[in-house]
């Protein structure tokens, strides 16, 4: 097992010279894919736990994610022996069902208003756009209990986030293998530096847990994150050639790199709808404070559709199975 590897710190990869960059943040994770599409990595057995933790992306850092990475899995050695060849059944990370609850819950709030923004698209009479208008602030207006039976996990306390956490066996012999090599004055330095990171990823935990109390939908999103089990090793799609060439220079992600990826996408996806639902509540209230024959949905639409989209993409990265049994669960409620 290697729970607590969410105390690792973040890594990116430069993917031209498939050199690791180490970021201080919370994270743990999963798949990474070659910018040319040679690289892709998928799940197949499971042992790894993640924790929550938040994403700040500016643009850039937003189309590497969107461009370079996908999704398919989880933590591994750097070796490779842990390269396997890609299997049929890709098994993607997964949590218990009652952890996708909250989220599931607010995925039906936003069908709902998603459904009425068609119905806005579809007409160009003032008084009924305005009378939908009127629909959809009460859907957005008045969100569904997210946490019924659940309960957020106890994060790190402001007194305790400046200590130093521990972190996972895997992740600590990832450490030694990046230090065998060292001098003993670089190695000494390079401890005081995983300290320093992972007293950062704690006051970043700690930051993280008061927007979760002011955001149910975050919360609801990285109530499931923090639940994550993620397999112990990974399958390459690249060609032959690519896989040899990889394997030759030594360029395979380190499990560092492998752990970060799976996250990051899924926090994406989290950030840019809890920005777009933001966007049309305040879009909305504007638009029902201007005349009935004044009115203007274009922005309306277009907002709450870039939100249905996030939130379908973060739901895309999780089992379909488990998605619909979570569904059948909050209906029946």
């Amino acid at each position: 097992s290697t729970k607590g590897i969410a105390s690792t710190p973040r890594v990116l990869i430069d993917m031209k010279s498939h050199h690791a960059i180490l970021v201080p943040h919370i994270g743990v994770l999963v798949a990474l894919v070659h910018a040319s599409g040679g690289l892709a990595l998928v799940q197949e057995s499971v042992s790894t736990s993640a924790s929550a933790r938040d994403t700040v992306l500016c643009p850039s850092r937003k189309s590497f994610f969107e461009r370079s990475i996908a999704i398919a899995s989880s933590c591994i050695s750097p070796n490779a022996a842990n390269a396997k060849e890609p299997s049929s059944s890709v098994v993607k990370p997964f949590a218990p069902v009652q952890a996708l609850l909250p989220a599931t819950r607010l995925k039906v709030s936003i069908d709902a208003a998603h459904q009425l923004s068609s119905e806005l698209a579809s007409t160009s009479d003032k008084s009924v756009q305005y009378e939908t208008l009127v629909k959809v602030d009460s859907v957005l207006s008045n969100p569904p209990k997210l946490f019924v039976a659940e309960k957020l996990q106890q994060r790190t306390s402001r007194p305790m986030a400046q200590i130093t956490t521990g972190v996972s066996s895997v992740d600590k012999e990832q450490y030694q293998r990046n230090r065998a090599d060292l001098s003993i004055p670089d190695r000494m330095a390079a401890m005081l530096n995983q300290a320093d990171v992972e007293r950062q990823w704690g006051m970043l935990q700690y930051a993280e847990s008061k927007r979760e109390q002011g955001n149910q939908m975050r919360a609801s999103f990285n109530y499931y994150t923090s639940q994550l089990q993620f397999a112990d090793s990974y399958s390459l799609t690249a060609s032959k050639e690519e896989k040899k060439r990889m394997i030759r220079n030594d360029e395979l992600p380190t499990l560092s790199a492998v752990i970060t990826s799976d996250l990051d996408l899924r926090d994406l996806y989290r950030n840019q709808f809890l920005t777009a639902i933001e966007d049309a509540q305040a879009e909305v209230s504007y638009q029902l404070k201007q005349p009935r024959e004044s009115v203007d949905v274009t922005d309306v639409v277009e907002l709450i559709n870039q939100a249905h989209t996030a939130c379908t993409k973060w739901f895309g990265l999780i089992p379909a199975q488990d998605v619909q049994d979570a569904l059948e669960i909050v209906m029946r409620e």
